[in-house]
Order: structure tokens, then sequence, then C-alpha cells
């Protein structure tokens, strides 16, 4: 069964008011069971007060009188009485003269004497309800009668009062907690709306949800002006995001600029140096060797001169997209000035994969070109060092693969070289 918007917050809403009326309702339950209880306790204590009271205006002849076989009659009598436990008769000298406990008289040799009393007492315990009252009459007093009664039918009493009580103040509390709530939910049901709205929008993030409560139902007005909310928010948002899309593109244009040669659109030099130090800290954290090949376009000038800047920018693509085609998808080829270029290769296994790729390099831009007519041939020096074969400071490294290029210019140009320790002079570093 599928469950209703609403079943949730009338659920909570009942129990919460259940919560309330139940406190309330057991305070006021308390307070009137403890009210009952003393009324309860007044009408048992009066009513053993007037048993005792007859039985002492019963005994008061006998007592006087002496007659003994009397008296244990009337109080054997008593034994009809239930509630009354014990019953012990006293003369004017407060000696006990007779006693019966559950309608048997017993022996009061051991009873202790009392002093007499001119009006009645009443003594409560947790067990007993104990009733003094004189043997009188109207020449004087002539004894003294005690009663001891039990305080169960209290008990009884009490327990039934707040049983009945307790199942009236249940029914009465879910009664009115489902009334309340149930009213409560017909007041508050288009703000259960607006709040299911709320949350949709919040998990979503669609902010073009709308509340459909008319204008002339409950709360329609906060409705209306939460649907503009709605709507401004919406388009607050479209806003931003179109800003925030916009900014963006200028950035990543900026940063293409900044780090991209704008004609053979490879890395420049500014970011050839920040590629090449993360690559040497991770050959060297990672104990693997990478290369790094310097390569520059033979008598390069001499093509400027004859031809013009136009046909040595087309070269220069040209030349870029060939060695980009050579080169690994590992590697990266930057622009580093007019007519050099830098390879750098991460994670080479050997040194025969970096002379494999060096000669195929010297290849690609051997092969012959046409420009608006014109046949060229470009050929190229690379100059080549390992890290950390040959060094692991960068500007080392950098000034080896340098020397290794002017190795290769000086055998003869459009061929590679690479850097040999014992064969290169280190000169000065000038990187």
């Amino acid at each position: 069964m599928e469950k209703k918007p609403l079943d949730s917050p009338a659920a909570l809403m009942f129990t919460q008011h259940l919560r309330l009326l139940a406190l309330t309702m057991g305070v006021a339950l308390l307070f009137c069971t403890a009210f009952a209880g003393g009324e309860l306790y007044k009408q048992i204590r009066n009513e053993m007060l007037l048993k005792t009271v007859m039985l002492a205006n019963n005994l008061s002849d006998q007592l006087v009188a002496g007659d003994l076989r009397g008296m244990q009659n009337l109080v054997l009598n008593t034994e009809k009485d239930t509630d009354i436990i014990e019953v012990t008769l006293y003369d004017s000298k407060g000696h006990a003269v007779l006693s019966s406990n559950n309608g048997t008289l017993i022996s009061t040799d051991k009873l202790t004497d009392i002093n007499l009393e001119k009006t009645s007492q009443v003594y409560f315990s947790t067990t007993s309800l104990v009733i003094s009252t004189p043997v009188s009459d109207t020449t004087g007093i002539h004894g003294q009668l005690v009663t001891q009664s039990k305080v169960t039918p209290l008990y009884r009493r009490i327990v039934q009062l707040f049983i009945f009580n307790l199942a009236g103040f249940i029914i009465l509390a879910i009664v009115t907690a489902y009334v309340l709530a149930k009213r409560q939910i017909q007041l508050l049901q288009p703000t259960f709306i607006l709040a299911e709205i709320a949350e949709k929008v919040a998990a979503t993030g669609d902010f073009s949800v709308r509340s459909t409560i008319e204008p002339s139902q409950d709360l329609g007005n906060l409705h209306q002006h939460f649907n503009l909310m709605l709507t401004r928010i919406e388009a607050w948002e479209i806003d931003v995001h179109s800003e925030t899309h916009e900014r963006r593109e200028a950035e990543n244009r900026l940063h293409i600029l900044d780090n991209h040669d704008s004609l053979t659109k490879l890395p420049n030099r500014h970011y050839f140096h920040r590629l090449l130090t993360n690559h040497v800290e991770d050959a060297i954290a990672n104990h693997e060797m990478m290369a790094l090949m310097f390569i520059d376009l033979d008598h390069f000038k001499d093509i400027s001169h004859a031809h013009g800047y136009d046909v040595c920018d087309q070269i220069l693509v040209i030349v870029a997209q060939r060695l980009s085609e050579v080169l690994r998808n590992t590697d990266s080829l930057c622009r580093v000035d007019a007519d050099e270029f830098a390879a750098v290769l991460p994670n080479v296994e050997n040194l025969d994969t970096v002379k494999n790729l060096a000669a195929r390099l010297v290849l690609a831009m051997q092969r012959p070109m046409t420009l608006k007519g014109q046949h060229f041939a470009v050929t190229g020096s690379i100059g080549i060092a390992c890290c950390p074969l040959h060094a692991i400071d960068q500007r080392l490294f950098l000034h080896f693969a340098d020397l290794a290029l002017k190795d290769a210019k000086s055998a003869g140009r459009n061929t590679w070289s690479l850097y040999d320790p014992d064969t290169m002079k280190n000169g000065d570093i000038n990187v």
C-alpha cells in the first residue's frame, strides 16, 4: 500500500498530542485518585468509628453490671463483620477485661494496661485502622473499647477507582488526540504540501516545480508567495549558472593562452618547465627513467629569410603535427622557442626505446613538404638526456640535454645524440 504524503505528519501530530494529553491527564488522574482516596478513607473511618461507638454503647451496661458472658457474646458477634480484626475491652482502671481476634477469645494476661481517654481516637497505619472510644453512659466513663480493622477495603476501592478513571482517561486522551491531530492536519495541510515541494527542490535542485494550491484555499497567499520565491530563485540560478559558465570559459581561454603556443597549439615554454618538474619528481620517487629531447630545426633562419614568416609558420605547424604523431600518447611535445621543440618522455623502459623514438622523429622531419607550389626539405637535430641516469637535478638535466643537442649539430645536423658524460664537456650551465 502506497504511503500517503500526510500519513507521517498525521502520525507525528497524533503522537505528540497523545503524549501531552497523557501527561496532563496522568497528573489529573493522580490528583483525582489522591482526592478520592482521602474521601474513601474518611468514609471508611467514619463507618468503623460508628461501629465501634455503637458496640461501646452496647457494652456499657454489661461492663457496669460485670456481666462477662454478655460482654463476650457482644464481642464475639463482631466476627460477622469481616473488616474487624481484633476487639479489646478495658475496664475503668485500664485493665483488659476480654479480647477477641477474628471472632475468637484470647487471653488478656499479656495485654498491657492503658490510660482511659474521654474522646474517641483514630490511629491509621498502612496495615490497619485502630479506633479507641470510651465506654460510658450518663453516669460517666466505665472503660475503653479498642477495635482494629483492616484497611484492605480502602486499598481495594482506591485501586478500583484508579483503574476506572485510568480507562476513562485513556479513552478520552486517545479520542481527544485524534480529533486535535485531524483538525490540525486539515489546517496545516497546505504547509505540508509546501514542505513536500521544498524537500523535492532540495533533493533534486529543480526550482521549476510549483505549488498548485488555489488562492481561495487556506494559506493560498502563502503558496503564491512561495511560487514567486521559487520563480526568482530559478531565474537567479540560471543567471548564476550562465555567469559561471562564461567565467569558466574565459578562464579556460586565458589558461590556454598562458600555457599554449598560439600557432602550433602546443604547450609553451612556461608550461614545459612545470611539466618537466613534475615528471622529474615522479621519476625519482617511483624509481623510473624518463627522457628529455631538445629538437631544433636545422637552418630554419635561412628558410625564414628566403620565404618569409608565413611559410615558416606553416612549416612549424606541419613539423609539430609530424612529431606528435611519432611520440607516444604519454609523451608531451612543447614549443619552447621559435624553431625549437622539447619532448618529455615519462616512464621509459630502456635507452633503446628513446633511441628508436629519436630516429623516427628525425625521419619524420626529413619527409618533404610542399607549400604554395614549392618543395621544402626540413631537417632537425635532437639532443637527449635521461633522468636519473644522467642527472636528478633539473638544471643539470636541461643542461645535459642542451649539450647533447649541440653535439648532434656538431655531428652534421639531421641526427640525434644521447648525452655521454665521457665525451661531452659540461661547460657552463646556462638554462
